[in-house]
C-alpha cells in the first residue's frame, strides 16, 4: 500500500515550465485520500515556491526536499518556511572546489545556505547570469568572502566535456556527492556538487522516520542523475519514460508517458488509485 508520494520536478512533474493538468489533478486526489506528496529536487527553497502553488501542496506544512537531499523544510501555513536541516561544505573545501575549477577553466554558481546570495567565479559570465535568474540569488560573492558569510550548501559547475572530466579527477579525493545537472542540454559537461553523503534518499529517510512509514510503502518518481539513489531507496522506484538509460536502470518501473504529456499523473491513476 502506497503511503507517500513523492516526485522530482524538472524532467518529472515539470516541462518547459508547465505541469500536465493529469498530474495535478493526480496531486489533488492523493490529497482526497490523505496521502503525503512530497516534491525532492536540486532546487532551493525560493524556487520550489512556485511548482508548489501550481500543485496545490504550499502553505499546508508538508516536507520538502531541496538540493539533491542536502535540505529538508515545511512552508508553514502562514507562508514563512521551516528549514529542518541543511547539510554545507566546510568553507576549506569550497575553497578547494573554486581552485580547481579555475585550474581547469570551469565556472562555478554556488549556493550559499542564506537563500539571497550565491558565490560564482565570474560575474560576467552568461552561465552566472543564467543560473542567478534560474535561482532567484540577489547578490554574488567572490569565494574570498565565504568566511565571513553563510556557507556553501551546492555548487553548479560548468565547462565543456574535457575540462569537467580534469576537473572531476582532481576532485575526487574529497568524496563529494558529485550529479549530472538537469537545466542544461550538455549534461555530461555540467554537474552539481553537494557535501559528502548527500542524495535524496537521505532526505526521504529523514522523512520517512519522522512520519513512522516505511520506505516501502513510498512511491518515487524521478529522472536524473540525482534521483537514482531515492529509486533504489523506496519500494516503488518508478523512472520517467523520457529519462536516460542509466536512471532507467535504477528502478523497478518505468511510466509509460513522458512529462510532457502527465507521465505522472497518468501512473498514479492508471497503477496506483486503480482509476
Amino acid at each position: 500500500m502506497i503511503k507517500m508520494i513523492i516526485v522530482d520536478i524538472d524532467g518529472t512533474i515539470l516541462h518547459k515550465n508547465k505541469i500536465h493538468s493529469r498530474t495535478i489533478e493526480a496531486v489533488k486526489y492523493a490529497k482526497s485520500l490523505n496521502i503525503p506528496f512530497v516534491i525532492a529536487t536540486g532546487r532551493n527553497i525560493t524556487t520550489i515556491k512556485p511548482i508548489a502553488e501550481k500543485l496545490g501542496v504550499f502553505n499546508e506544512g508538508h516536507y520538502f526536499i531541496g538540493q539533491n537531499g542536502g535540505q529538508v523544510f515545511k512552508y508553514l501555513k502562514n507562508g514563512e518556511f521551516c528549514i529542518e536541516y541543511t547539510d554545507v561544505l566546510d568553507n576549506e573545501v569550497a575553497k578547494i572546489i573554486f581552485k580547481k575549477a579555475k585550474a581547469n577553466k570551469i565556472k562555478v554558481f554556488a549556493y550559499s545556505e542564506y537563500e539571497k546570495h550565491a558565490y560564482c567565479t565570474n560575474k560576467m559570465a552568461a552561465f552566472t547570469t543564467f543560473m542567478k535568474f534560474k535561482s532567484k540569488r540577489q547578490k554574488l560573492l567572490s569565494i574570498r568572502q565565504i568566511d565571513q558569510n553563510s556557507a556553501i550548501s551546492k555548487c553548479v559547475c560548468f565547462g565543456n566535456s574535457k575540462n569537467m572530466k580534469n576537473f572531476r579527477s582532481s576532485i575526487d579525493e574529497l568524496n563529494l556527492s558529485i550529479f549530472d545537472f538537469s537545466y542544461v542540454s550538455n549534461a555530461h559537461a555540467n554537474i552539481e556538487i553537494n557535501p559528502p553523503g548527500i542524495n535524496k534518499a537521505k532526505g526521504i529517510k529523514y522523512i520517512c522516520d519522522d512520519m513512522k512509514i516505511d520506505p516501502k510503502d513510498v512511491i518515487y518518481f524521478g529522472d536524473g542523475d540525482n534521483d537514482i539513489a531515492a529509486l533504489e531507496f523506496v519500494g516503488h522506484g518508478v523512472a520517467m519514460i523520457n529519462a536516460k538509460t542509466k536512471v532507467k536502470s535504477h528502478a523497478k518501473y518505468i511510466t509509460d508517458l513522458p512529462v510532457q504529456e502527465g507521465g505522472v499523473g497518468e501512473y498514479l491513476f492508471k497503477n496506483i488509485f486503480k482509476k
